[in-house]
């Protein structure tokens, strides 16, 4: 009989969470590509569950929706996201970018070559494959994987899925978080955003950061402030190099009025 035998949910946890070795964290992120990346992103599981009618035996929702889709969530994009929230904390700048793309849904179809079109100016909950009913979707999931099936926007409007995103644009690509006492810099980034430029007010000043990116595209190699190198320690990150720490009082003294710059090397 067949069944679930992947989970995404325990698996990028695990890794936010830095339960897993370094060696088991690589062991399940190459799970999660060879068995639970579809086109149009992270799905929950490897297969849909099984819908057979009648009695409910493991799982209500599961076993007792016709419709293969947000029900059943086997593409629900706030677990997409945090899909790309555990990408950038293993440090593939590559996945983490085509996350962000894939759930953005301006564009789409330059990025899910099989997407269906979508209202650009909103987050869908979901990505759900055009099947006529659940047991279509249980002899044809492959063909979905493969792009060969269609996938349109889940039923509803996820209203919280824009905020999720930009605190990851923010927080993980760009990699900006501050905090009382001490500021963060750690940009997850792929080779292609080498030259990016962001503008932030960051302890009430204007400051621009020059991303000066190669590969691997993550643990910030050095930092200049207004052409001046600015000292740091480095956080800590058991699966790679962590982001720079400076203590918020040393960078508000670097800081003048009108435009500032911060450069930022990663390779």
């Amino acid at each position: 009989m067949r069944g679930i035998r992947y989970r995404l949910l325990p698996m990028i946890h695990a890794i936010l969470a830095d339960l897993l070795s370094p060696a088991q964290a690589q062991a399940h992120v190459a799970l999660i590509r060879e068995h639970l990346l579809g086109p149009d992103g992270a799905r929950l599981f490897d297969r849909p569950p099984r819908y057979q009618g009648g009695l409910q035996q493991r799982f209500q929702r599961a076993e007792s929706s016709s419709f293969f889709g947000r029900e059943i969530g086997i593409m629900y994009t706030h677990a997409h996201l945090r899909y790309a929230e555990a990408m950038a904390h293993w440090g593939d700048a590559d996945a983490l970018f085509l996350a962000l793309r894939q759930a953005n849904p301006i564009g789409l179809s330059a990025v899910v070559g099989s997407a269906r079109p979508r209202q650009a100016n909103c987050y869908a909950s979901s990505s759900d494959g055009c099947f006529a009913d659940r047991y279509e979707a249980d002899a044809h999931y492959q063909d979905l994987l493969a792009g060969a099936v269609p996938v349109e926007c889940g039923w509803r409007v996820y209203s919280s899925g824009a905020g999720i995103a930009v605190r990851l644009i923010r927080e993980c690509l760009l990699g900006v978080r501050q905090g009382r006492s001490r500021l963060i810099i750690d940009p997850v980034l792929p080779e292609s955003l080498d030259g990016l430029r962001a503008r932030f007010e960051l302890a009430g000043r204007d400051v621009e950061i020059v991303y000066r990116t190669g590969a691997p595209g993550c643990g910030p190699t050095s930092l200049a402030l207004n052409g001046r190198p600015l000292a740091f320690e480095r956080e800590h990150n058991p699966y790679r190099t962590g982001g720079a720490e400076v203590a918020m009082d040393a960078f508000r003294g670097r800081l003048r009025e009108g435009r500032n710059q911060l450069v930022v090397e990663l390779r």
